[in-house]
């Protein structure tokens, strides 16, 4: 198979950041300003910010056009997306104009791109920062086939992305519909009017996590985690089943409903509500729908405190409403595995097919 270096198909630049201590370079701006966090799905078509003109002729960063294939090469390595606006990036990322006699479709580079994250991120493990320079970008190889077989292996992987995307639509639907029920049988999350409401002091155990390193790990036992989920095995466990975990340092904005006993480390909380007056799914749905981040003092890694947590103000429902609203939850429940399964099953696939047209 014929090789060719991504240099030789593509024009790269690199972005960059207008100095953030000149307003004029950010107020009012119209001009699409891409981060990786705007790197959502394959198609970018919007931005969280955006810069003026006199910000782009001011710094390194350069107007890319629609059809700009995009390429993380810092900290988070090997996303890949392809714009459908005009807009500029910042230094993370790289911009890929395909050159008019390269021969290769963008879909077919996205495509490829993407399934080398891997071998990506092994490239930048140990370098400052995790990242690649433009220098190693320019020397990547892309596998040269017929435009027929390109299209043919793109029209394959769509299919499969869209099922993906129909599948996490499904299950972000059912979040909503959760949350919307939760709102019409209790009210905001914020309205203690409609309730007799508790501090958490009063309705609340709090558990503070323990650097797991210190417990026996073995292969059985008790799952150890944090927000970030499952990280190990340990002999000994420090809350309960139907345990919500909340992020201390971190992801304080991600808490988890464990249904088994864990051991929890020490950037998480285990918050064990007292069922004389919270069933845990309602108390689950208030840590989901709770800004935690309201509560982060922190100028660089978000953190809450088990003072702050323990002062949050919740409303106590009868616990026969409680048990209404945790018995449909079951029921969605049910839907979302059926769902959660599918998704699975079509990742499994997409994988799959990626390592057949790549390796």
């Amino acid at each position: 198979m014929e090789y060719v270096k991504l240099e030789e198909i593509c024009t790269i630049v690199s972005g960059g950041t207008p100095s953030r201590s000149k307003s004029d370079y950010w107020n009012n701006g119209n001009i699409p300003w891409i981060k990786i966090k705007d790197m959502k799905s394959k198609y970018i078509d919007s931005a969280e910010e955006f810069i003026t003109e006199e910000g782009l002729n001011n710094s390194s960063t350069k107007m890319l056009k629609s059809d700009t294939i995009l390429y993380s090469i810092f900290a988070t390595l090997g996303e890949v997306g392809i714009l459908k606006i005009d807009a500029c990036t910042n230094q993370a990322i790289a911009g890929l104009s395909l050159k008019e006699d390269s021969n290769i479709l963008k879909e077919y580079l996205y495509y490829y791109l993407k399934s080398k994250k891997k071998d990506v991120n092994n490239l930048g493990r140990g370098v400052a920062q995790n990242n690649i320079n433009l220098s190693l970008l320019r020397k990547f190889r892309i596998p040269v086939i017929p435009l027929h077989q390109q299209k043919k292996i793109i029209e394959v992987l769509d299919n499969v992305s869209s099922t993906i995307n129909n599948y996490e639509r499904e299950l972000a639907l059912l979040d909503e519909l959760v949350k919307a029920r939760f709102v019409e049988m209790f009210g905001e999350i914020e309205d203690c009017d409609k309730w007799e409401s508790k501090i958490w002091n009063e309705v609340v155990t709090i558990k503070n996590g323990r650097d797991y390193k210190k417990v026996l790990v073995s292969d059985g036992g008790y799952p150890v985690v944090g927000t970030g989920g499952e990280i190990a095995r340990a002999s000994k466990y420090l809350c309960p089943e139907n345990t919500i975990v909340v992020g201390r340092k971190g992801s304080i904005n991600n808490p988890m409903l464990m249904k088994e006993k864990f051991w929890n480390v020490d950037t998480a909380f285990g918050v064990i509500p007292n069922s004389d007056y919270l069933h845990y799914q309602y108390f689950y749905c208030f840590c989901k729908f709770y800004n935690f981040m309201k509560l982060n003092k922190a100028t660089t890694l978000p953190s809450t405190t088990k003072a702050d947590l323990l002062k949050i103000r919740i409303n106590i429902p009868p616990l026969e409403l409680q048990n209404q609203f945790a018995s449909f939850v079951q029921e969605i429940d049910k839907s979302r595995s059926r769902i959660q399964k599918s998704l699975e099953a079509s990742q499994e696939l997409f994988d799959s097919l990626m390592q057949e047209y790549f390796g």
